[in-house]
């Protein structure tokens, strides 16, 4: 569970006590006026962004057409969800699309041109300065109720539901990829709104996750992802929500011929996630987003991760996780001795 649960019983639904972190509140603020302001200028005809989701744990991709609109956009700790890849959505449409990009979003974003899927000119980027996304799954399942309102004070994760306040420590409810983060402030885009944040530590890249699974025995390693596998509905969440599967037909999709069966077994399991992983080799962004969006949680990045491992060894591409001009298994060389 990790962490310390502080509760303060009697704060009634609603109350309104549960506040935003300066950084984040100045930057909504700021974020609200400006897309007001690019909307009304007609510099972008629509702009992408956060809004109320379900809870206050869960907010959502909003799009905005009009001035008043922007009213609605939220920033805060709670905005997990990376918008760059509804820019392919858009791409059919005349006119520029504004977007708001964290640090991660913005290898996302770069992921989708250098693919050439997305056109960077036809696409403003509003870059924001984050303080680390709290992981909202794992809160919503140490609480066990609905969360009824949420917020960052003093360091601390404050959370209310029908039973109380709950204080948790927000640096131990990040997502992973958080505390990966190098510079948490986006440095390429065409305005920054909000004030920069500082840098915390950032974990250092061992692959000690890979290290654990590859030092298994072969038959512990094949239970292992059998138990996995097993999980997975084969909803395509992950698949969908990658910055890295852009394809215009996907395999997956194709009934002639069939790539992969509808079947859901668990040797089909390990096709689609196998066929996946190596499709993605060399140009995962490392967001984590499949992981997170995983209704059973499958530890996708497991994989994703040790592939990395793998390009960086084979191939001398020190961070493989940023896009890159020229990629290891996206070039043809007629000299290659593999191809002959």
């Amino acid at each position: 569970m990790g962490g310390e649960l502080k509760t303060r019983n009697g704060a009634g639904a609603g109350s309104g006590h549960v506040g935003t972190a300066g950084v984040t509140g100045s930057a909504a603020r700021e974020l609200a006026e400006k897309v007001a302001g690019l909307l009304a200028a007609g510099e972008v005809r629509m702009f992408l962004g956060y809004g109320a989701g379900r809870t206050p744990l869960r907010v959502v991709p909003r799009h905005v057409l009009r001035p008043e609109g922007a009213a609605g956009l939220l920033w805060n700790e709670f905005c997990a969800p990376s918008l760059a890849k509804y820019l392919l959505e858009e791409q059919e449409e005349e006119g520029r699309v504004g977007v708001l990009v964290k640090a991660c979003d913005l290898r996302a974003f770069k992921r989708l041109v250098a693919d050439r899927r997305v056109d960077r000119e036809r696409v403003l980027l509003v870059g924001v300065g984050c303080p680390g996304v709290v992981d909202a799954a794992r809160v919503e399942a140490l609480l066990g109720e609905p969360v009824v309102e949420a917020g960052v004070r003093d360091g601390k994760l404050v959370v209310e539901t029908r039973s109380g306040v709950c204080e948790l420590p927000r640096e131990e409810y990040l997502l992973e990829r958080c505390l990966y983060c190098e510079d948490p402030n986006p440095r390429e885009v065409d305005l920054f709104v909000g004030p920069e944040v500082a840098p915390r530590p950032a974990r250092p890249r061992d692959y000690a996750e890979v290290a654990e699974v590859a030092a298994m025995g072969l038959a512990e390693r094949a239970a292992y992802w059998d138990r996995q596998f097993a999980r997975c509905l084969r909803c395509f969440a992950c698949r969908n929500v990658c910055p890295a599967c852009s394809c215009r037909e996907c395999c997956f999709d194709v009934w002639e011929p069939t790539w992969l069966p509808r079947e859901v077994s668990v040797s089909e399991q390990y096709m689609f996630h196998f066929t996946r992983a190596f499709h993605v080799a060399g140009r995962c962004v490392d967001c984590g987003e499949c992981e997170r969006v995983c209704p059973v949680g499958v530890p996708l990045m497991k994989l994703n991760r040790a592939l990395q491992k793998e390009i960086t060894e084979l191939f001398g591409v020190e961070r493989p996780w940023e896009p890159q001009e020229k990629e290891p298994l996206a070039m043809y060389a007629p000299d290659d001795p593999d191809f002959h």
